[in-house]
């Protein structure tokens, strides 16, 4: 079971969601939703902290860049998840760990499969070095 945190703008996260999930509910996967008012309030520092607590992947679900009601929100938060992989892989925990997709609606499915893809990627890699320790 992998470990995801999925920060997304309010206008793209599904109604019916509300979080706790059961790992059911998530394909199997232990998930956290952290809704935003837009992507671009999103920091590196913010993607990076939940590492800390050695959870396997983040996974950032923005507006299609030509939707965003703040206007930059998804270029801003594409170059902030290309300066997490950045970090990340200097460290050695690799640099496919945090993932951006652009949802077109607040459609359940595309969530699903993003965070498949995500799991699926970090599967790929070692175990977080920091998996199971408390980190603080």
């Amino acid at each position: 079971m992998s470990e995801i945190y999925v920060f997304a703008c309010r206008r793209r996260v599904p109604d019916a969601w509300r979080p706790p999930f059961t790992p059911e509910e998530a394909r199997g996967h232990k998930v956290r939703l952290i809704r935003l008012p837009c992507s671009a309030k999103l920091s590196t520092v913010h993607m990076l902290r939940p590492f800390e607590e050695g959870i396997d992947g983040v996974l950032v679900m923005t507006c299609p860049e030509n939707g965003c009601a703040s206007l930059e929100g998804s270029r801003r938060a594409a170059m902030r998840v290309r300066e997490a992989n950045n970090v990340l892989d200097e460290i050695g925990l690799g640099s496919t760990r945090v993932m951006m997709r652009q949802a077109q609606g607040t459609d359940e499915a595309s969530f699903l499969d993003a965070i498949e893809e995500l799991a699926a990627r970090t599967r790929q890699l070692e175990p977080s070095p920091v998996k199971g320790k408390s980190a603080r």
